[in-house]
């Protein structure tokens, strides 16, 4: 499932990214590790859109564990059309919601910025990403304050910016 820079170009197109945070997870059809090594074996090279060659790798230190994540997030995650040709493979996005949820943990300037592109969305419910962060920091593993702190400041920009 993906999720960090990369969920945001897929849900936004608003930014790139030079690595792909995703979770990965084997339904009994291979292993974990060997998806992994499989997956971080090759970088996929292209040139963007200002003419500079970028590589696109696989986080293999990303872990959903390390950002507050609401424990109901798989239920809201989209599938993607893939052309692949590996057999029994499903690859995902999480929800914009939960993308954004995400994001109040590390809270760099760039998060900050995509937490607002993605709350900006048509179809995004703000009450319902204010719940729904509130829900999975009350389980958060860290300093609860911070990241209510966080997602204070960003419903008070996301009213300020609609007000």
């Amino acid at each position: 499932m993906v999720f960090g820079g990369c969920a945001v170009h897929i849900h936004t197109q608003a930014r790139g990214s030079a690595d792909i945070d995703a979770e990965v997870a084997s339904h009994g059809l291979a292993k974990k590790s060997d998806i992994i090594a499989l997956l971080g074996e090759d970088a996929y090279v292209f040139t963007d859109d200002a003419g500079v060659v970028q590589i696109l790798e696989l986080d293999i230190s990303f872990n959903t564990t390390l950002a507050p994540l609401h424990e109901d997030y798989e239920d809201r995650v989209i599938r993607l059309m893939i052309q692949s040709h590996a057999p029994n493979v499903e690859v995902y996005v999480a929800s914009a919601l939960d993308v954004a949820i995400s994001k109040l943990g590390r809270f760099g300037e760039r998060d900050q910025n995509d937490i607002q592109t993605l709350l900006q969305l048509p179809y995004v419910d703000i009450e319902e990403f204010e719940r729904l962060a509130r829900e999975a920091i009350s389980y958060y593993v860290g300093d609860e304050t911070r990241i209510l702190g966080n997602l204070k400041m960003m419903l008070d920009e996301y009213h300020h910016s609609e007000g």
